[in-house]
Parts: structure tokens; sequence; C-alpha cells
């Protein structure tokens, strides 16, 4: 029994895209850097919440992103791209960059750990009214302990992006490629 829409796999072992399709790690990597320079770029500054009115007159919340986490993701992103490319020197800077990274976070949580523990009955109950809760190891985003470490973060990322662009100037990407016009 066939129909008309009945899909077929043909040979897919000699399948190519279109010429203007091909794959390029270095066009990839120019991609997601640039992206990170954009980014990079902006006002760092926290997300929030717009309030608009529709045309019914209700009021609809639009979450504005924080562009500190945004800019953190892009270099994330370029790691994860640019991994195949890391050299030992690079590998040694980014898990150094990231080991302080932990420590400093583990800092902030002591801090938050000890603030909490120093309020009484009241004070612990005021938070828990603001939807402030205490997490072992883990930062509430409504005190200041975890605005500072952002601030922190950003700078961390900022470095390993440093380092990203040294590794692509080692690895020559910045050559330019030869064409026939």
């Amino acid at each position: 029994m066939h129909e008309d829409n009945d899909i077929q796999i043909g040979d897919v072992e000699n399948y190519s895209g279109e010429k203007d399709q091909q794959f390029s790690h270095k066009e990839l990597v120019m991609r997601v850097m640039r992206i990170c320079i954009e980014l990079g770029s902006r006002e760092m500054k926290p997300g929030w919440f717009n309030e608009k009115l529709d045309k019914r007159g209700n009021i609809v919340k639009v979450y504005i992103d924080d562009t500190r986490k945004g800019f953190i993701e892009a270099v994330k992103t370029a790691m994860m791209v640019m991994n195949c490319d890391f050299d030992p020197q690079t590998k040694r800077i980014i898990k150094k960059r990231l080991e302080d990274h932990k420590k400093v976070y583990k800092k902030f949580c002591n801090l938050e750990t000890k603030d909490w523990a120093s309020l009484n009955l009241n004070g612990k109950q005021f938070r828990w009214g603001s939807g402030i809760f205490y997490r072992k190891d883990y930062l509430s985003s409504k005190l200041p302990y975890a605005e500072e470490f952002l601030e922190y973060e950003v700078e961390c990322y900022r470095k390993i992006f440093a380092e990203l662009t040294n590794l692509t100037s080692r690895l020559d990407f910045y050559q330019a490629e030869d064409f026939e016009a």
C-alpha cells in the first residue's frame, strides 16, 4: 500500500548541502565571538519587568533580559564552540578562572549563610514574607550577595573571553583565506 505522502530515504552517504551552506568552523567561531562582543559592549544592567497595558486595559508584564547574564551565556557558548580548539595554555587559564569562580561563589554563599544565621526569628519571618528564603550553597537573587557575585562573574567571563580571543590569534584565525575571484 503506497500513499502519495510516503517518505522514502535516499542515499545519504553522498549527500551534501548547497555550496553556500558548507560548514566552516572559523565562520562559526567568528559569529559566536561577534555576539559576545556585541553583548559585552552594551551597558551591563539587571533584568526587570516592564509593565504595559494591552488593548483591553489589562496590565501585561514583559521581562527585559539581564544583559550581564546574556553576556555570560554568550561566552559560555563561545567556550562550547571553541572547545575543540583549546590548547594546553587555554585549558589551564580557563580552568584556573573557573576554579576561582567557584571559590568566590562559595565565599558569597558563606556570607549569606552567616547573614541568615545572625537573624532572629522576626528577621527571618520578615524575609520569608518578602519571598526571601535561605538554601545552603545557593544565593538568593533578592539579597545583595547575588548581585555582587554577578558583577564578579561578568569580569571573570570577560577574562575568559579575552583568552578565547588570544587563542584565535594563536590559531591564525585572523589570516585571510585564499579564494578565487
